[in-house]
């Protein structure tokens, strides 16, 4: 059923690029394409985080990545429906409304046995502690090994080393699963592409700073989450670039849309379909910065790529004490004129949601309107449309008001 989704959804972006050649376009196709590689014989299929693992390390070996939270979550992008039938699934089997959707549509996926071979699975410590959780149950499906990255909430030599140590034994494992040795100027290559679609995706971030902005906002969140699933492959920085360039074509064209009110979002963004878009087209409300969207991480020495990569995850917003992320969020505020912040938030993330008291506090010293838009990223039954446009049309005349 997976496969024949994603079959479908390559064909359907492939007429679309055809028709309107588009980078995000090229993007998605480059995702959905991943995702069927997953499910041939031949390959050798490692699961792992898209989002926070250092996918360098695997595009130096000839794999196939697969993320089942990014690849069975977008069902609820078409299917909101089907999608909670998938989860329904899971929950027959004991598993609770409470963790995430994400987890149990996967959990569902598994047991209606939609999902291709794993074998190795892979997470990180960081983002998502289901994640890593549910990641143990599917390997105990699979019979296989899961492996949690445990990166530490410090930056000295001490911990770096502790990273690379565990890279380096991933490594390893990699090797013995794939048969194949990894090539020390392989993982130096894919050091450089990295740092190539680094400069890239910088120039991307200064874009956005422009007047009005002129991309679509939640698009570029939910990039910044997958498009790191081609880190450490030459056409990272190639899309990236495409992308750099449409934004540039617009701003000089005139085609962008009108902007009352610039919004910083934090957290994620929900993939089954809410009105949140439309209430922010019909007031002129941009989606400008996330997180996840500006370049946190320094340039990598392809001379000493394990101690690069382990600096990259050590410099994920969501490592470390909450001053490095309240950091980074004041930052934003400060480059992209932010006139409030709107963090997305369910139950089940705590790594995201813990902080909303001194996130609060921090940006009332700084009078930015601040609000917790609670729902669901997958699951239609903790979605509220009348709750969500009364919030958010609240919160807009809030930010109205501070013109």
């Amino acid at each position: 059923m997976l496969k024949k989704f994603y079959e479908d959804m390559t064909r359907a972006l492939e007429a679309q690029y055809e028709q309107k050649p588009r980078a995000f376009t090229k993007i998605n196709m480059q995702l959905f394409q991943s995702f069927i590689d997953a499910f041939k014989e031949d390959a050798r299929v490692v699961w792992t985080s898209y989002y926070s693992f250092p996918m360098e390390l695997l595009a130096a070996f000839d794999i196939a990545p697969f993320d089942f939270e990014i690849a069975t979550n977008l069902l609820a992008m078409t299917d909101a429906d089907g999608s909670v039938q998938i989860m329904s699934r899971a929950e027959e089997e004991g598993y609770s409304t409470d963790l995430c959707s994400y987890h149990r549509i996967a959990v569902g996926c598994q047991l209606l046995d939609y999902m291709p071979r794993a074998d190795i699975l892979l997470s990180s410590s960081y983002f998502c502690d289901g994640k890593s959780r549910t990641n143990q149950l599917l390997a105990h499906y699979h019979g296989k090994e899961a492996i949690s990255l445990d990166v530490p909430n410090r930056i000295d030599k001490e911990s770096i080393n502790y990273v690379i140590d565990q890279l380096k034994s991933i490594m390893h494992k990699i090797e013995e699963v794939t048969g194949q040795k990894l090539d020390p100027e392989r993982l130096r290559e894919s050091i450089r592409a990295s740092n190539r679609a680094r400069e890239v995706y910088g120039r991307l971030a200064e874009i956005q700073k422009q007047k009005p902005f002129p991309w679509n906002g939640n698009v570029a969140i939910n990039m910044s989450i997958f498009g790191n699933l081609m880190a450490g492959k030459p056409i990272q920085a190639q899309l990236y670039q495409d992308l750099v360039d449409e934004c540039r074509s617009k701003l000089e064209n005139g085609k962008v849309l009108p902007e009352r009110f610039r919004v910083l979002w934090l957290a994620w963004f929900p993939v089954q379909p809410t009105v949140i878009n439309e209430i922010f087209r019909k007031n002129g409300v941009s989606i400008v910065m996330g997180e996840l969207e500006r370049v946190y991480w320094d340039e990598m020495d392809e001379q000493r790529p394990w101690e690069g990569l382990a600096l990259k995850s050590l410099k994920n917003p969501y490592v470390g004490p909450i001053e490095q992320r309240l950091s980074g969020i004041e930052k934003i505020i400060e480059e992209y004129d932010i006139d409030g912040v709107i963090h997305f938030s369910t139950d089940a993330c705590r790594h995201s949601c813990a902080a909303h008291r001194l996130i609060a506090d921090a940006l009332q010293k700084r009078n930015i309107p601040f609000m917790v838009l609670e729902g669901d990223m997958s699951d239609k039954r903790k979605y509220s449309e009348d709750r969500t446009r009364f919030l958010l049309e609240s919160f807009i005349d809030v930010m109205a008001g501070r013109k």
